[in-house]
């Protein structure tokens, strides 16, 4: 039986750019919650940025894997943070400011970001999408220095060329990998850590079996997720690597395919108990 849901946020749980959760979305968190399930974010985002996603509602978010798997959250508390290779991360940052429209970004605990390249007039519409507790721009060379969890770029134009950014960037700086996780944006990662590792340190926590973990995702950054876990769940609009790796398929995000799925796994939930046997959600009976 299913006892811990972490789906991630854009483009999973909600459509990219979207302000927040949908009221479904959040209703059937809590009906899981109701019935013993805990729910939490698998996200590039961190805990700061999900506040606003959910309404202040941190039920919603309070357990997660974020930062693809580099922050792990347990009832409000951080109980694993990896931070990421400075020399690397200065490797990267000079090769991105240099690139037209780019904008390379680290972000400080409380979710302020400090960035290079790009002004906040030519990054438009992203700037309020990736910068959600404001920012502060800096010269190259001139970023300020402290420990470092999140941090990644924007791309702008044709994605392709976040695509090609990435290879660049993935050659020049062999510790960290650049997921092209959502339109003009590039995560910055540790090279062989991922929200898989985030969600084994959650699932010891819990002391759940691989089985009673299911997962939702749709891009690059929830692969190791969607492949390590039998209960895995691409969503309708995921990429072609996502559809492949995940075991179950639901609806897209801009139809609350997650919360219908959720809805389906409490109602399992709720089945299994009065018949004393355990009962599939009816997405995986399909």
């Amino acid at each position: 039986m299913i006892k811990l849901i972490l789906s991630d946020m854009d483009n999973t749980l909600v459509p990219f750019g979207a302000s927040a959760a949908s009221r479904r979305t959040v209703d059937a968190i809590h009906v899981c919650q109701e019935q013993g399930i805990d729910f939490g974010p698998a996200s590039g985002r961190d805990r700061g940025e999900l506040s606003s996603f959910f309404n202040k509602d941190a039920s919603c978010y309070n357990t997660g894997v974020l930062v693809n798997g580099q922050k792990v959250y347990y009832l409000g508390e951080v109980v694993y943070e990896k931070t990421l290779p400075m020399d690397e991360l200065r490797r990267a940052e000079s090769i991105a400011a240099r690139v037209e429209g780019c904008a390379f970004i680290t972000y400080r605990d409380d979710n302020f970001g400090d960035w290079v390249g790009a002004t906040r007039e030519e990054l438009g519409p992203m700037f309020e999408r990736v910068f959600l507790c404001g920012g502060e721009r800096h010269e190259l060379g001139e970023m300020p220095d402290y420990p470092v969890v999140k941090a990644g770029m924007v791309v702008m134009g044709d994605n392709e060329r976040a695509v090609e950014l990435s290879r660049v960037l993935s050659d020049a700086c062999p510790g960290l990998s650049f997921p092209n996780t959502v339109v003009n944006w590039l995560d910055a990662s540790p090279k062989g850590w991922g929200k898989a590792d985030g969600v084994a340190i959650l699932q010891k926590i819990l002391g759940l079996a691989d089985e009673e973990v299911c997962v939702f995702g749709d891009a690059d950054n929830d692969l190791d997720m969607l492949r390590r876990y039998p209960n895995s769940c691409a969503v309708a609009n995921a990429n072609e690597a996502a559809m492949r790796a995940g075991r179950w398929h639901v609806g897209a995000s801009a139809d609350d395919g997650v919360a219908r799925a959720m809805e389906q796994i409490a109602a399992a939930a709720r089945e299994s108990c009065e018949l004393g046997r355990e009962v599939e959600p009816a997405f995986m009976r399909a």
